[in-house]
């Protein structure tokens, strides 16, 4: 068969391929990164590359073969890790009882970024923590199709791409008098098809009834574990409660303390999963609804994950658009926390309707609005935005209205999540993401499901309470509660069609 030479750049790698290959594939074959957030179907346009020999042609590196020898231009972003830090922070406990001695490692799979803490056990200090995005999103931006991606046979690729990422951040740690094998634990966290997908196991069946994860808990060593780490540790997952609630809420929940309340207490994780529990010492209830990664900046012609240059809170004066952005650089993209700021000021200041319509204020010509520079948002991506934060929202609603509680009777609400530090309360409730109460009542955790990890690598107490929770876990199936359906078509406007449940905003 005819073969061609591919050159990425500017990676400047080059790998042979056989006449008709796709780019995404020799890309793969090349270890080149690159996004396909619709899985390579075609339909997101996110994986545009330059031909450099055809006088810089655009081509979706999903869907166009190789034809010649050809030179493969990706377009320059930034592939820095999110975060990286080598504070060294004393672990608040009421007990230090390590799993082993050494090091420890801490690891929230999310379906966007992946997130580490590496952990002295002896000292029961955080040497490291460090996040990157998750390299699966370039064979599907969500659960639903990396499912898919896996049922055709991609479970093993998928859990190699984890794997990769993870490795990756350990390998950046250079701590004095460090080496890999030192790591003689992990606790591992996260939703339940990236808990499987971490284990090697195709989680496709788990989307039919009954919902139920084929594999709950699970130990293993670090040999089996693929991750550059001790052969000998204990690589300890989370335990997942259903298909879509996983040991990622296990973690938040324990971490968050609403386990050890009197009163009932509410936790709502943002991420690409709608994750929701409600509960106290005596009872846990959990439900999920697919929000999907619009606060993540996916699937928007300007979204980007919170790295520099991202817009990351706005705010509005004489109708015109004032903004910060991470790292004080000029504006590259808009981040999740800008993202609802942004929708809250066009919503308050009437450059929006209700529905996410704009309106003659807004000037926005052919449905494109401006935000700074060349950083846009359209109207289908407000729309998006607002079916997301139905989704959150009427999840919430679904679990009060089931437990026969208002949200008067809540005592606190918890919101984890890798941006959940960022966001604006007022914009939340007024774009009805959040629940109009008392602020004061809102605590932010921040990556909880993290901080879940690290602390059940450190504390007996803290793994003996995990266990505690997840078997007073209830799970609340949304996909056939007729109270969910009702919510969430009543929560498809800004901030809702009923104007009781908001009555600080005026609308």
């Amino acid at each position: 068969m005819v073969t061609f030479n591919v050159k990425f750049m500017p990676d400047d790698k080059t790998v042979k391929v056989y006449k008709g290959t796709k780019i995404s594939d020799a890309a793969m074959m090349a270890g080149v990164k690159i996004s396909f957030p619709c899985g390579g179907k075609g339909r997101c346009g996110r994986c545009m590359v330059i031909i450099g020999n055809r006088c810089g042609e655009r081509v979706l590196a999903c869907q166009t073969g190789i034809e010649s020898d050809v030179t493969v231009i990706i377009p320059s972003e930034d592939r820095s890790k999110v975060i990286a830090s080598t504070d060294h922070r004393k672990v608040k406990l009421d007990d230090i009882t390590p799993l082993t001695s050494g090091y420890g490692l801490a690891i929230d799979i999310g379906t966007t970024t992946v997130a580490v803490d590496i952990v002295d056990l002896n000292k029961g200090i955080e040497v490291y923590n460090a996040a990157d995005v998750n390299l699966q999103r370039s064979r599907g931006e969500d659960v639903l199709s990396r499912m898919q991606y896996a049922e055709e046979g991609g479970t093993k690729e998928l859990r190699s791409l984890v794997i990769s990422t993870i490795n990756d951040l350990i390998d950046s740690y250079e701590g004095s008098n460090f080496s890999k094998e030192m790591i003689t634990s992990a606790y591992v966290a996260g939703n339940t098809v990236m808990t499987h997908l971490f284990l090697g196991i195709d989680p496709s069946s788990i989307r039919e009834a009954p919902y139920e994860p084929i594999v709950k808990k699970s130990t293993i060593t670090g040999a089996e574990s693929g991750l550059d780490i001790s052969a000998t540790a204990k690589v300890v997952c989370m335990p997942c409660i259903s298909s879509y609630v996983g040991g990622d809420i296990t973690s938040d929940i324990v971490y968050s303390g609403m386990d050890r309340s009197d009163g009932l207490s509410l936790l709502i994780d943002i991420g690409t999963n709608g994750e929701v529990a409600l509960g106290n010492k005596e009872m846990m209830i959990t439900c999920s609804s697919s929000a999907g990664p619009a606060f993540e900046g996916a699937n928007m012609t300007s979204g980007m994950l919170a790295r520099p240059g991202a817009i990351d809170s706005v705010w509005m004066v004489d109708g015109k658009i004032n903004y910060t952005t991470i790292g004080d650089t000029d504006p590259r993209g808009i981040c999740g926390s800008g993202i609802i700021d942004l929708l809250a000021q066009l919503f308050k200041n009437g450059f929006i309707d209700r529905r996410g319509n704009f309106t003659e204020k807004a000037n926005a010509k052919d449905r494109i609005f401006t935000i700074a520079g060349d950083v846009v948002i359209t109207q289908d991506e407000i729309k998006n935005i607002i079916l997301t934060k139905a989704a959150i929202y009427s999840a919430v609603r679904s679990l009060i209205k089931n437990l026969g509680v208002e949200f008067s009777n809540i005592e606190k609400i918890h919101i984890a999540g890798g941006f959940g530090n960022f966001i604006d309360t007022e914009s939340a409730v007024t774009i009805g993401l959040f629940p109009d109460v008392i602020r004061n009542k809102y605590s932010y955790l921040g990556n909880a499901s993290l901080a879940g990890a690290k602390h059940a690598l450190l504390s007996q107490t803290f793994r003996e309470r995990v266990d505690l929770v997840f078997e007073r876990m209830t799970y609340l199936d949304l996909s056939s509660d007729p109270v969910f359906f009702d919510e969430y078509m009543s929560a498809q406007f800004l901030p809702h069609t009923d104007k009781m449940q908001f009555q600080s905003i005026d609308f």
